[in-house]
């Protein structure tokens, strides 16, 4: 992620958050999700559904950041926000939800499970299909 993007993210929260308010850290949300899901997972699959739904935790932050107040933000960095975010995020949910025995589906009929192949190179230096204009 870029620095500079990362850096205006947390001016950002904190003026919204004060630091004696900001106490939980990446690690503590996943515990907390792991020991909130620990009675109706096995422990390991319970572990696995956190990681997976914090380990994004960042590029959700910057998501967050530009639909608070995209004024604050250049073209070239909500782009940079979307394109992480994208890249990052999605496979996560899904595999949290195949984990936890939620369906992935196709729900807007977009063709939206429809990936490249796992074989093939990534089209954009990632592993991730999406590919957006960098302007």
């Amino acid at each position: 992620m870029n620095l500079a993007i990362r850096r205006k993210v947390q001016t950002i929260f904190g003026k919204l958050i004060r630091e004696s308010e900001r106490k939980y850290g990446y690690f503590d949300a996943m515990n907390a999700i792991e020991e909130a899901l620990a009675d109706e997972y096995p422990l390991e699959v319970a572990k696995d559904i956190a990681w997976h739904l914090t380990d994004w935790r960042s590029d959700a932050e910057v998501m967050v950041a530009i639909t608070l107040f995209p004024e604050r933000f250049t073209p070239d960095e909500i782009r940079g926000g979307v394109k992480d975010f994208l890249y990052h995020a999605p496979n996560h949910i899904a595999a949290a939800a195949k984990l936890a025995g939620q369906p992935v589906t196709d729900r807007f009929k977009i063709g939206a499970l429809d990936g490249i192949e796992e074989d093939q190179p990534p089209q954009n230096g990632h592993n991730s299909s999406i590919v957006l204009p960098l302007g």
